[in-house]
């Protein structure tokens, strides 16, 4: 046989197989044991989104309680030196004269 035909006949064979693996792909998937699977997948994706971002929640968290925890360390000595009770600042009282606050 002549080497072009040779080229011609394993290109041939690498295409069909390439066209039965698609095939055979698309046949698994079509079966509801593929279904199964991918809805697993989708699941375990889905649940470690969901922890990252809870992680990633708690460890804000937990550094907004230690800003407001060395803030009050701070207040607290401040307060002792001068004498002068101090608050923050969204807990002083509104004193403007309506309910809707300065207009």
């Amino acid at each position: 046989m002549k080497t072009e035909t040779l080229d011609t006949l394993a290109t041939a064979g690498s295409r069909t197989t390439g066209g039965g693996a698609v095939v055979g792909f698309l046949g698994w998937l079509a079966s509801s044991q593929a279904i199964g699977l991918l809805g697993i997948c989708i699941a375990l994706m889905g649940t470690l989104v969901n922890w990252y971002y809870r992680r990633e929640a708690s460890r804000r968290a937990t550094a907004s309680r230690q800003e407001e925890a060395a803030e009050h360390a701070l207040r607290m000595e401040l307060m002792r030196k001068t004498g002068i009770p101090l608050r923050p600042v969204h807990d002083e009282p509104d004193t403007s004269p309506t309910d809707m606050g300065v207009l």
